[in-house]
């Protein structure tokens, strides 16, 4: 008899396994449709959202345009909603920030620790926030934009430096361009010989790459000469490798060739 109980003992916990690891694996699914939904900067005209996984939660930073105020909220994914959805109610925070002319933080006072909100996707595909504190967020829709905003550095041993400046443009397009969106300015210092590049781009959520509609070069032979322009019909794409660095793909002279560009500001 108690070899018997020992054995539908034993059953019962090979079932009740086999019944976690299956919820595990049903959890692992959103959890990585979430990763495609949700981890990018998002922008919008009056600022701009970073969210990206942290160890068990989501972490989402929402930003006015002049950088005054902060929301920092800590979030789970929730599969039925397929929204990000708040936790930890006295970790949600919103902060009202002081900067100097220079645009450095000098100070920083905490307006609420137990903030609520909901980000969730709408029919287009824009991100919606839902602040259940104060309703902020309402009416408003951000465009995902990936990555790809900071300056960004690549050496050439014993050769040029390249620094890349990628930022999102909200500005209203100059007259006759109909371009929207990112910005991507890269400068070769080789010696005195300096080599300046501007592309205006669009962001394809879907392959991750910035696709440029316009495209200039520059060139001046020594600090202090005129610059003249090599090239106005420029044409590149950018995108990321494995290791996170950005890859410049040249149409035109394939100047990019052997570059890795990595973050230099965060």
């Amino acid at each position: 008899m108690k070899k018997l109980i020992a054995v539908l003992a034993a059953m019962i916990m090979v079932l009740l396994c086999a019944a976690v690891t299956a919820e595990n694996a049903a959890e692992a699914i959103p959890a990585s449709d979430a990763l495609q939904m949700f981890n990018s900067e998002w922008v919008d005209a009056e600022g701009s959202i970073k969210i990206y996984p942290e160890e068990d939660h989501w972490r989402v930073y929402v930003r006015s345009g002049n950088g005054a105020v902060e929301w920092d909220y800590c979030c789970r994914y929730d599969g039925e909603q397929k929204a990000l959805v708040t936790i930890n109610d006295s970790e949600n925070t919103k902060d009202i920030i002081t900067v100097n002319d220079e645009g450095s933080e000098i100070n920083r006072s905490t307006v609420y620790t137990d903030g609520s909100a909901v980000f969730i996707l709408n029919e287009n595909g824009k991100l919606t926030w839902k602040d259940e504190k104060e309703d902020v967020g309402s009416g408003r829709t951000f465009e995902k934009i990936g990555w790809f905003q900071g300056t960004w550095d690549a050496f050439v041993e014993d050769g040029p430096w390249y620094e890349l400046n990628c930022f999102w443009d909200i500005e209203e397009a100059a007259e006759g361009e109909v371009y929207s969106g990112y910005k991507v300015e890269i400068e070769r210092y080789d010696g005195e010989e300096y080599t300046h590049w501007v592309y205006s781009c669009t962001y394809n959520p879907e392959s991750n790459i910035l696709s440029s509609l316009f495209g200039t070069k520059e060139y001046a032979e020594k600090e202090g000469e005129p610059i003249a322009t090599v090239y106005d019909d420029g044409a590149a794409e950018f995108a990321f490798d494995d290791e996170g660095c950005i890859l410049w793909k040249d149409a035109i002279e394939n100047a990019g060739e052997g570059l890795l560009f990595t973050v230099s500001n965060g």
